[in-house]
């Protein structure tokens, strides 16, 4: 146990102040997002804005690239949420389990295609699992900011992939903050349902 505590003492003075304020603000966003707030935009657009640099630092470049995606998702979601006085709130809906198995194979074969050209020309490990959480958090992001209830059922999975990239490459803090995502997410698609079955 005292072994344990050592490493987890080392690993948070290692972590640097920009992943800190990232973890934060990354905490506020599907917190908020599974309540519905459009608050949870503008805590992504900071948190991406910072892991761009985090995840560039320890060699995961497609997660980098995803970050920047994020950024530009952040205000693609506000826009959608944004309540204006003619308009209602973005309903919360549902889609066929065929879209999802047709949108699932395309990123398989999607994640393997580009993770087999990354590994010929940048060094570096786990781009196969980084190509994967990549490809699918794009998918289940653009779900999100179109409230797609089952959103939260992609991010079960990716933030488990997520969790176990980020702590292999040294992310502490990140990865205890998907295993937290993990949580989230169970969180997110009952109160998204909740909301749908009502409307």
């Amino acid at each position: 146990m005292d072994g344990f505590l050592q490493a987890l003492q080392q690993q948070m003075q290692q972590q640097s102040w920009i992943e800190v304020i990232a973890v934060l603000f990354s905490l506020a966003y599907p917190w908020l997002a599974a309540r519905q707030n459009i608050l949870c935009w503008p805590a992504a657009l900071l948190s991406t804005s910072l892991y761009i640099f985090v995840f560039w630092e320890v060699s995961l470049p497609f997660n980098s690239a995803l970050n920047a995606y994020y950024m530009i998702m952040a205000i693609y979601g506000w826009i959608k949420w944004h309540k204006s006085p003619q308009s209602e709130e973005l309903p919360v809906r549902s889609l066929p389990l065929l879209i999802h198995l047709t949108a699932i194979s395309i990123l398989l074969i999607s994640g393997f295609v580009v993770s087999n050209l990354v590994t010929m020309s940048l060094s570096g490990h786990d781009h196969y699992l980084d190509a994967m959480v990549t490809v699918f958090s794009v998918y289940a992001t653009y779900l999100m900011a179109n409230k797609v209830l089952e959103n939260w059922l992609y991010w079960i999975f990716i933030n488990a992939a997520a969790a176990y990239l980020y702590l292999n490459n040294g992310l502490f803090l990140t990865g205890i903050l998907f295993v937290g995502y993990f949580g989230f997410a169970l969180y997110g698609f009952y109160s998204w349902r909740r909301s749908y079955q009502q409307a």
